[in-house]
């Protein structure tokens, strides 16, 4: 019996409709998920396809030509707090739990779905919704996994969150990773069939010429959640040893987390206080001043599935310093790679950049090309033919 969904038989290059479903989408985001989620979407309407993005945030969001979307904020009560996809469980408890659970009911149950080919759920917030969904209109299921909850919470999972992850991981089609390394870990730790993981790395936009004219970079940049599995303390004991050699260098940690006060009181205590710029969450033209001004960008993350942050700054230009674990490494090879625990080789690596200069341009032109190399276009491209293989797996299933 062919399925309710329009995916058996569809020819091989015809429009395909999209069922995604995303915790967060401009302008509400706090990290690489939201802004994926924008990209992948836009790009997929440019090219022809027909998106329906699912999110509990009830609007307005940021402009999307070609995408629809369907909210579940206008179901709930008045006042009910969403919160944001990197919000540690800890702080919402049962009523995080709560939304998620409404948010996966109305997904399973989610109407005016007819002609849809493909359901796509990005992380764990809506794998069980969606794969009852899909069950029902007997369509596939592609799950893009951003980051796992072992990795964010250093080994010690939230087993409601970690019970989602291995639900999706274990119905999808297809799961796309977006690192070799994250792929690795979901075959190793998931039970991730190998014939199934894909990887669609991150991409960003190029950054304008007009942020290399005529500036005096005089910024060492951490920008990035202020959580442990980012490794912020590494940077500022990094910055402590190189600080007093570059008496002109400022170091400056931006965005937010729950370490915030707890690096405060680090910089302080290791004697750099009056170095350091903490300028918690940014907007974007924030940001760009910060790349601006950055002479070195460093991501010393003790596990980093991607870091997006990281190609952002590549792309502006500005030489990188990332640990070993970060997936981001796999496609900008120029930047320093460091393990995430040591120190000493990380302030080695931000004193060389900053002691010579001829070093420093060459590898921020070198990771700019690599860098912006490939673009969100192609990876919404990768991404179709990731949905036209599970839609053929179903096929020959039948």
């Amino acid at each position: 019996m062919p399925p309710s969904g329009a995916a058996a038989g569809a020819h091989p290059l015809r429009r395909l409709t999209v069922l995604m479903a995303g915790w967060e989408f401009p302008p509400f985001h706090t990290g690489g998920l939201g802004v994926h989620c924008f990209e992948i979407s836009c790009e997929l309407a440019r090219l022809g396809h027909r998106v329906i993005f699912l999110t509990p945030f009830p609007g307005p969001f940021v402009e999307a030509p070609g995408v629809e979307f369907r909210t579940l904020g206008e179901r709930l009560p008045p006042g009910t707090q969403i919160p944001g996809a990197y919000t540690p469980a800890e702080i919402y408890g049962p009523r995080f739990l709560d939304v998620v659970n409404q948010y996966n009911e109305w997904i399973a149950d989610l109407a005016d779905t007819e002609g849809a080919d493909i359901v796509h759920v990005h992380d764990w917030f809506g794998t069980v919704g969606c794969r009852d969904l899909a069950r029902r209109l007997r369509i596939p299921m592609v799950m893009t996994v951003h980051s796992t909850e072992l990795d964010r919470t250093l080994g010690h999972p939230f087993a409601p969150i970690l019970e989602r992850e291995r639900i999706g991981v274990r119905s999808a089609d297809r799961v796309i990773a977006v690192s070799r390394h994250l792929g690795d870990q979901l075959i190793a730790l998931y039970d991730a069939p190998p014939g199934r993981v894909r990887v669609v790395y991150n991409a960003v936009h190029p950054v304008t010429p007009e942020l290399d004219e005529d500036r005096t970079r005089d910024v060492v940049l951490y920008l990035g959640r202020l959580t442990r599995m980012k490794g912020p303390d590494t940077f500022l004991r990094a910055a402590a040893v190189v600080a007093p050699e570059f008496p002109e260098i400022r170091f400056a940690v931006a965005g937010e987390g729950p370490e915030y006060e707890y690096l405060v009181g680090l910089a302080a205590q290791l004697g750099i206080g009056d170095r350091v710029l903490f300028f918690g969450k940014v907007t974007d033209e924030e940001r760009t001043a910060l790349l601006r001004d950055a002479a070195v960008f460093v991501l010393p993350s003790v596990v980093e599935p991607f870091g997006i942050a990281a190609l952002e700054a590549m792309a502006a230009g500005v030489p990188t310093i990332v640990s070993k674990t970060s997936g981001v490494g796999e496609v900008v090879p120029s930047a320093f790679q460091v393990d995430f625990w040591d120190v000493d080789e990380f302030a080695s690596r931000i004193a060389e950049l900053l002691e010579y200069p001829h070093l420093n341009r060459e590898m921020g032109d070198q990771g700019r090309s690599e860098a912006t190399f490939a673009t969100w276009a192609e990876r919404a491209r990768q991404t179709v033919e990731v949905y036209r293989e599970a839609i053929r797996s179903r096929s020959i299933k039948r």
